[in-house]
């Protein structure tokens, strides 16, 4: 056999992979050293081999699929140990201590309630457990947690799947914190007898520990010195990266409150690249332009990728904040420097790419959540003049009105499935706007017939929403069920228990069910409460902090 060519008396996995084969029995080498799964050369094949009628059907079949998949993360995984060797072996033990020194061996952290992940999930996994961990948890991240979180995005081609996979290799915090997030998810998958527990386990802490002190090495080189406004946003855009892995932990393990941390932290980030500037490395037509280094960043095509990574985390950040601050306020400690919503008008930043829905109707949310802060100014000071708020709301009722419309009014024949799914999830946010704006300048009086008619319009669209997209509006089932007069209360119930019953993911919804409960307890026992019970009252005597995603 000349060098360099494959048999065909190979073994089943290096054949599969399209590589050369030592044929070592009774495992090839090559398998050994990679830590890959060899099948061997002869009779009896795999189970999943057998049955097929050429080797054509089983290099499409989705086992061998996975296979060059471990094989390809095993690659990149060796080539980012080689580049970080010198690094680990002399960081190495000062690591281990830190992550002593975060987590306390032996004992389990803290398990809030969750049943964000569902025992029906156990039967998609992969069957065949891949030998390598690290590999395991990469896959598991790639093929499910990613699809879960971020439902919308388009990750249907080769190159989607390694500009993530890329992503997440070069840099070594984002890379554990992701993991981390796989290790929750797997671990309340292995742990039925806790299906309502959060999967937080010693892995899941390790990691999450390495992350952090990953995270701290990065700012410590951005903080050392005043880079080029390029170069500080690219490493800025690092220190994103991994802020927003591990924003994504504490939203996906439960935990109330505890994602506060990391969201206020990249806002922070945010506005710092946003003035982001040296004297010596501008000149002055860019400091007479007030040019921002953020927003530069964004509308720079140059690097495709790095574009795209830089767009997509700050997305996902501004998707936080405004839920974040409709649920319960703009924080007052934070100044916004970085003014996102002429990006979202502008669609500047598609937040229907993933989350679902679009960046105009998020705009407008974050306009009426900006006119909140500016009606409670006014009422600390004691001036606000109540025609004045009716005006500035005004032509943000216009806007939303004509949304509503224009959706309603759109055909789906030529949309594809993602298109006519983000038309239904805009929808639904756009009258639950509505909705938001209407108690910000009227009061959450539950018997006001506009808003009777507005609930109850709203709630029959979330009955008629497939059961996949509920998970996805649960800031808008939020503020409905909140508003709901006491007809209602078992159907916002009922839409909990159908998609229960169905075996369907339940994200954050059973939590916004919870608020709603709560908001409906407090009018029922204090009846005085009645025009002034809101979600942002339900959440304050809950003592939680539930975001709402």
């Amino acid at each position: 056999m000349s060098s360099g060519s494959r048999s065909r008396t190979g073994c089943y996995t290096c054949r599969i992979r399209k590589k050369k084969c030592d044929e070592q029995h009774p495992c090839c080498e090559n398998c050994q050293i990679r830590k890959l799964q060899c099948y061997g050369y002869d009779a009896p094949p795999p189970d999943w081999m057998q049955g097929k009628r050429s080797w054509k059907e089983i290099m499409v079949t989705e086992e061998a699929r996975q296979l060059r998949t471990i094989a390809e993360v095993q690659y990149k995984t060796r080539r980012r140990s080689g580049q970080n060797r010198l690094e680990e072996e002399a960081g190495g033990a000062s690591n281990c201590q830190q992550s002593d020194e975060l987590t306390i061996r032996g004992k389990r952290p803290p398990t809030p309630e969750s049943i964000w992940w569902d025992g029906g999930f156990c039967t998609s996994l992969p069957i065949h457990k891949p030998p390598h961990e690290d590999t395991r948890l990469l896959m598991l991240f790639l093929d499910f947690i990613f699809p879960i979180q971020f439902g919308f995005y388009p990750m249907s081609t080769a190159m989607d799947h390694s500009w993530l996979m890329s992503g997440l290799c070069s840099n070594k915090a984002r890379y554990h914190a992701a993991l981390s997030v796989s290790a929750c998810f797997d671990a309340s998958l292995r742990e039925p007898e806790k299906i309502n527990s959060i999967g937080l386990s010693l892995e899941v802490t390790e990691r999450q520990a390495i992350a952090a002190c990953g995270l701290q090495t990065i700012i410590a080189h951005f903080n050392q010195q005043r880079h080029a406004p390029g170069d500080g946003v690219r490493m800025g855009m690092q220190i994103l990266e991994v802020m927003h892995q591990l924003l994504s932990l504490e939203i996906f393990s439960m935990l109330e409150g505890a994602w506060e941390l990391h969201h206020q932290a990249t806002m922070t980030l945010l506005n710092t690249l946003h003035t982001y500037n040296t004297p010596e490395s501008c000149d002055e037509e860019e400091v007479a332009l007030h040019s921002s280094p953020l927003k530069m960043a964004l509308k720079d095509f140059s690097s495709p990728d790095t574009q795209r990574t830089l767009e997509f985390h700050v997305t996902c950040v501004i998707w936080v904040d405004i839920i974040a601050n409709a649920t319960f306020g703009s924080p007052s400690h934070i100044p916004r420097r970085f003014d996102y919503i002429p990006y979202l008008h502008a669609n500047g930043l598609k937040t229907h790419g993933i989350m679902g829905c679009h960046s105009s109707v998020m705009a407008n949310i974050a306009e009426i959540t900006c006119l909140v802060d500016w009606k409670t100014s006014q009422l600390r000071t004691q001036s606000l003049d109540t025609k004045e708020l009716s005006g500035r709301a005004i032509p943000m009722a216009a806007r939303l009105v004509d949304q509503v419309q224009e959706l309603e009014q759109q055909s789906v024949l030529n949309m594809t499935t993602r298109e006519a799914e983000s038309r239904l999830v805009t929808l639904q946010f756009a009258c639950a706007a509505q909705v938001y704006l209407h108690v910000v300048v009227f009061g959450a009086d539950t018997a006001d017939p506009e808003l009777v008619l507005r609930v109850s319009r709203s709630l029959q669209m979330l009955e008629a929403l497939p059961n996949g997209l509920v998970i996805r509006v649960n800031w808008a089932f939020t503020i409905l069920g909140c508003m709901a007069g006491k007809t209602l209360y078992d159907r916002f119930r009922g839409l909990i228990t159908r998609i229960a019953a169905q075996k369907q993911p339940l994200g954050m919804t059973w939590k916004g069910l919870i608020v709603m409960e709560e908001c409906w307890r407090l009018r029922q026992s204090q009846p005085e409460l009645e025009v002034g019970c809101d979600w942002k009252r339900a959440t304050k005597s809950l003592g939680t902090r539930i975001l709402l995603v």
